[in-house]
């Protein structure tokens, strides 16, 4: 009997060993940018707020979500071995000389917000024009490289640029497009209107510290699973009022 109770001790005091040693790995995150992330009722929500929670289960990590401006997610991820950073984040080559990435997760191409009526319709229409964009993301460079630094304004999130776009103080706001179509759904503005321009293709994966290719690992091979389990279908149905913003 005392061989059966020290047997079960030892059993015990592993699995408080291996619970305590539970990697914690920081996320780097905006949450002003819905539906990816956001905050309801002082919690943090959104598409990868769910999958990042969905790939620590997987890879077996703990998560602390720690809130920021989206300029500063790179920077945070690059000097922090611990952190990742996720926030709808783009995959560009220049980003990928200071931090690695994951496989694309969503691609959600650039569309452009305009006002009903403004006879916009294509990229050449933009130029010259006054465009909003959310600062350091990749609608801010496709902007400033239709209309040129000059006319390119940058804003904290993209719901302030739509704000300006209504007070007719913009001509375009170039955006992710499930962001700008569930911005759009939540001001229900009839006055205006997604045009797709034929802007860049824009897959967001998550960023991973150069000295860390085995988290990386861990994260692609969950990505990997949760795909095959049909996880992206779930979350394009809880966050997206269409469909075709998750193709």
């Amino acid at each position: 009997m005392k061989k059966v109770i020290a047997i079960l001790v030892s059993l015990m005091m592993l699995a408080s060993v291996a619970m305590a040693a539970a990697e914690t790995i920081v996320v780097a995150f905006n949450p002003e940018y819905p539906p990816f992330e956001y905050v309801e009722n002082g919690e943090y929500m959104g598409y990868d707020v769910d999958l990042i929670k969905a790939i620590a289960e997987k890879a077996g990590f703990d998560v602390e979500f720690e809130a920021m401006a989206f300029d500063a997610v790179i920077s945070e991820v690059m000097t922090k071995k611990d952190t990742i950073g996720v926030s709808g984040i783009s995959i560009t080559e220049e980003r990928k000389l200071n931090v690695d990435f994951s496989e694309g997760y969503i691609n959600a191409g650039l569309i452009v917000v305009i006002k009903d009526g403004s006879g916009l319709a294509t990229a050449d229409d933009l130029k010259g024009k006054k465009i909003g964009a959310q600062l350091g993301t990749t609608s801010d460079f496709a902007a400033e490289e239709i209309t040129g630094r000059e006319n390119t304004e940058t804003y904290k999130t993209f719901l302030d640029a739509i704000k300006d776009l209504q007070g007719n103080k913009l001509d375009a706001v170039i955006v992710d497009k499930p962001v700008g179509m569930a911005l759009l759904a939540g001001l229900a503005d009839d006055s205006l209107i997604i045009v797709d321009m034929g802007l860049q293709a824009d897959w967001y994966g998550i960023e991973v510290n150069k000295e860390n290719p085995e988290l990386l690992e861990k994260i692609n091979n969950a990505l990997k699973e949760l795909e095959a389990e049909g996880f992206f279908e779930e979350l394009a149905v809880k966050y997206f009022s269409n469909e075709e913003a998750a193709e």
